[in-house]
């Protein structure tokens, strides 16, 4: 008994030792991380106001030449937050310039690091800066199988960025599908010329890809492609027509009565839902005894939009009222009345 509660003490002992040890080292380690950054939070002081000029004036007398990894880091800073705040090719361009040649060797060592997270943060750098001389680096990382797939979505952005030709291949035959998001994301990156591009060869694009980039158009607000829209509202895909109406009633594109009908007696409600959008943005008073019908739909967002359309289009408030006091269908009563009471119109039975 007397020889357990020993090997009981001797155990504790050596755990509290450990435990002490573990502290000692967070400590350790946390005050020469608190130190390191006073030291890049010092440098930065004394060398902002000289990079800022340099960067603006291109004047020697003020270029800053880090030397240690203190260094680096401060001006790795301050630049990030120069890219961030400024505006103007000039100045951008400047920035572009000094990075490559001062962060090149350190994110081409980078790029290739064990550490995942420093590996994306040398691309998530890359593309702040605009750095061109490892592109062909990126690419031949791009391609390695065992790449992640941020690694490679970040890649993707970079290649866009700098409108390197490989992003259209590498998007249109990913290895890996690309989310929705992603393709979002990297249309809405594109200049004029690489969105057209995808346009120009839309018939050969997967859905997956052409769904995304119907969307962008109404985010953006390309009214250039309001024919284009108009064309693949009619597509035989219930998902291209639902996309373009949608995007067509993002651009707040006023179509004829005529082009709605079809959409408002489809199987489907969200296209239903969106032809009834459509209809208000028409403000076309022939329109009115359409959305009387849809008041009357299955669906309760077909109905909602249907009476909110009605309320902008002329004589729609008082065409609701008549809905309201006349109609037999239950459905189309209480959303006449709700949309009513949000127009400010009280009803009582």
């Amino acid at each position: 008994m007397a020889m357990s509660i020993q090997v009981v003490y001797i155990l504790f002992g050596g755990l509290l030792l450990l435990l002490v040890c573990f502290l000692s080292y967070l400590l350790i380690q946390k005050a020469r991380l608190n130190a390191f950054r006073a030291k890049v939070e010092s440098y930065k002081d004394s060398m902002k106001e000289s990079l800022f000029i340099y960067l603006y004036r291109k004047d020697e007398e003020h270029r800053v030449e880090p030397k240690n990894r203190i260094e680096l880091a401060g001006v790795e800073e301050l630049l990030s937050g120069f890219s961030a705040a400024v505006q103007g090719d000039e100045i951008l361009n400047n920035i572009t310039l000094y990075a490559e040649k001062v962060f090149t060797p350190k994110y081409k060592k980078e790029l290739h690091h064990s550490r995942w997270s420093v590996r994306m943060n040398a691309l998530y750098a890359i593309e702040d800066f605009g750095l061109t001389t490892l592109t062909d680096q990126l690419v031949q990382i791009y391609e390695k199988k065992n790449s992640t797939a941020a690694e490679k979505n970040q890649i993707l952005k970079i290649l866009v960025k700098l409108n390197r030709p490989e992003f259209v291949m590498y998007m249109t035959n990913a290895s890996r599908p690309l989310s929705e998001f992603m393709y979002r994301s990297l249309f809405g990156t594109m200049n004029s010329e690489q969105f057209q591009q995808f346009i120009n060869k839309f018939e050969d694009l997967q859905e997956e890809i052409q769904l995304p980039l119907i969307d962008m158009i109404g985010i953006n607000h390309k009214l250039k492609y309001i024919d284009f829209l108009k064309m693949h509202m009619k597509s035989s895909s219930e998902e291209l027509r639902i996309r373009s109406l949608k995007s067509l009633n993002a651009l707040s594109f006023p179509l004829r009565i005529e082009e709605l009908t079809n959409h408002l007696q489809s199987g489907i409600w969200q296209e239903r839902m969106m032809a009834t959008k459509l209809i208000g943005k028409t403000r076309d008073e022939k329109g009115l005894s359409l959305l009387e019908q849809s008041l009357k739909d299955s669906h309760f967002l077909v109905r909602s939009n249907a009476a909110q359309s009605m309320m902008k289009i002329p004589t729609g408030k008082e065409y609701l009222v008549q809905v309201y006091k006349t109609t037999d269908d239950k459905f189309s009563k209480d959303m006449a009345a709700e949309w009513l009471e949000k127009g400010g119109i009280t009803v009582v039975e």
